[in-house]
């Protein structure tokens, strides 16, 4: 056997070794040392351990222990360093590990994401489940969990024929679209382990990289509620004694609005629309709080048209439009007798059984009004003036206000308990002046719906008047935006393009003056008009400073903040939700 070379040995490890003395004098270094730390061979003994790596690492050359896993930097690279000490010298062997750590810190954040993007999955209410080629299950979440009546964590990374054994690939949507590489739909019902019936709607596809197949990924709803309400309608329909009551009321109900009607690109908007959506599944008490013109009866209208009480009646009734007197006979009906010239008839919540009723600005209403109207939300049942017998009334109630409900509490305005009783849902809509991003997407709803009724050509407005707009603060907001388009469009006169002349001579003089508006003092910059903020706006970041300042004040106590405030906790708290702070 040939003698091995040690020099050769020595210069050909991975690992950076250095042989230095007590002083810290470099006597020899491997050609790993010499590329890592930049030496020369020839200048070799000239060189100090101590300039290249730190002196508090000094401690470890005063001890004759062996040392090891001692974590050190040079520059940007990340070093292990191990100290071995023999004959008066020390023997250094240095690993670079920064690719090593990058790769940890890569992976950490990559783990940190898939979590990230496994928890969002997981909030879907659709069930999602994926598989690879060799069809073990890659992702498996909880709602699919849900409608299966399987754990998550028992299935994943398992082959999806051991975890479903009576499933093959003719019956699975998933195996198929494995074999078949292209996207399928199904609609079944199916039997859970329970015997409880469950209807899906299923879709698969294939998932990529590139053009290399990887697996298929199924996503699967659960619709077993809709085709449950949609045999009971059919039911409903079918019925002669039924279709004779009610049919004229199903073919129409009152309403012009859906979801897809509301204009809007905020994300405010957005969370409030979700918001709605969510609210139309369930048939609870709805309380819509909203400055005059945001759209209150728009969202009332498209949460009952988006319910299962759709095929009923949506009645509205404005709250402020009628005395007392006359609202209560309009509401609860009225019997033969209750008063001279009285008569047999229903009112508008008899009217509206099976589906919606709308209370418009319901703090317009009496406070006696209320108490009748409460009792009514608590029984379920209603009288007519001047009647003894009760009648069942199944009526889904939404109310609207368009001032701060805990305000009006407070004035007399709204009963506490008839408040409490009907916001069982509540719905925020933020005025114009909040989502400005609003205004360009509403303006061009308004030309197209507005030139198309008036046969009037119009294509855009002016840059200076869509600086007008997105700079006025709109107190009547969407209503006021539609009328001042409207308005415009009349004006025409062979032009496709609305300019400043164009506007009415009103809203000419209202900009005027909310352009002259100058701020007051100078103790609060940051809410005057050269920031481009209207008084509204300064009130409200005002307000909220000075909420922000009592919750600091209190260490977050909203019973004390309110105190300190001079407001009650309830009206704290819709404040608190209103500029959206924790």
């Amino acid at each position: 056997m040939e003698q091995v070379d040690l020099e050769n040995v020595w210069n050909v490890c991975f690992e950076s070794i250095l042989i230095i003395n007590h002083e810290g004098q470099i006597k020899k270094a491997n050609r790993s040392a010499l590329r890592l730390f930049e030496l020369s061979s020839k200048t070799l003994g000239e060189t100090s351990v101590f300039e290249l790596i730190p002196l508090e690492y000094q401690k470890f050359l005063m001890t004759t222990d062996e040392m090891t896993g001692i974590s050190l930097s040079f520059g940007t690279k990340e070093l292990l360093m191990n100290v071995l000490p023999f004959n008066d010298h020390f023997l250094l062997i240095i690993k670079d590990i920064t690719q090593q750590q990058l790769l940890k810190y890569k992976l950490q954040q990559a783990t940190e994401q898939k979590f990230l993007y496994d928890s969002i999955l997981d909030m879907l209410e659709e069930g999602v489940c994926a598989i690879n080629m060799e069809g073990e299950i890659l992702f498996y979440n909880k709602k699919m969990g849900e409608i299966d009546l399987r754990e998550p964590d028992s299935v994943k990374q398992k082959l999806f024929r051991e975890t479903f054994p009576d499933i093959d690939e003719h019956s699975s949507i998933l195996l198929k679209t494995l074999r078949l590489s292209k996207s399928l739909n199904y609609r079944e019902t199916h039997f859970t382990n329970s015997g409880k019936a469950v209807t899906t709607l299923s879709k698969s596809k294939t998932l990529s990289i590139g053009t290399k197949q990887v697996g298929a990924v199924e996503i699967l709803k659960d619709i077993t509620e809709q085709k449950q309400l949609e045999e009971t309608i059919r039911n409903f329909k079918s019925d002669p004694v039924r279709e004779n009551t009610h049919t004229s009321k199903n073919k129409n109900n009152n309403t012009r609005f859906q979801f897809k009607d509301i204009v809007f690109t905020s994300r405010v908007m957005r969370q409030t629309v979700d918001q709605a959506r969510r609210a139309a599944r369930t048939s609870s008490s709805t309380f819509i709080i909203g400055d005059t013109g945001t759209g209150k009866e728009l969202f009332a209208q498209s949460i009952h048209n988006d319910s299962p009480r759709k095929s009923f009646p949506f009645i509205a009734q404005n709250c402020a439009a009628l005395p007392e007197h006359l609202l209560e006979g309009l509401l609860f009906g009225t019997s033969v007798g209750s008063f001279t010239g009285a008569i047999d008839r229903e009112g508008l919540i008899e009217q509206a059984h099976g589906g919606t009723l709308l209370l418009d600005e319901i703090n317009s209403m009496g406070i006696s009004l209320q108490a009748k109207l409460l009792r009514f939300l608590q029984e379920k049942t209603i009288q007519r003036l001047g009647a003894k017998k009760s009648i069942d009334v199944d009526v889904r109630v939404i109310a609207t206000i368009n001032e701060d409900p805990y305000a009006a509490i407070e004035n007399g305005r709204l009963r506490e308990d008839l408040f409490y009783r009907l916001s069982v849902v509540n719905i925020i809509i933020q005025p114009l002046k909040k989502r400005k991003e609003d205004i360009p997407v509403l303006i061009d709803h308004f030309l197209q719906k507005h030139s198309e009724r008036l046969q009037i050509r119009v294509d855009k407005v002016e840059s200076e008047v869509m600086d007008i707009f997105l700079n006025y603060e709109w107190p009547g907001n969407i209503r006021e935006l539609e009328h001042t388009i409207e308005g415009c469009i009349n004006m025409l006169d062979g032009e496709s393009t609305i300019a400043y002349h164009h506007l009415s001579a009103t809203f000419q003089a209202r900009t005027n003056e909310h352009a002259q508006i100058t701020p007051v003092g100078h103790k609060i910059p940051k809410l005057s008009l050269s920031a481009g903020l209207s008084l509204e706006e300064q009130k409200d970041k005002l307000e909220r400073t000075l909420i922000q300042l009592a919750l600091e004040e209190e260490n977050g106590n909203v019973t004390r903040a309110g105190k300190l405030l001079g407001i009650s906790r309830q009206n704290l708290n819709y404040k608190l939700k209103k500029y959206s702070l924790t």
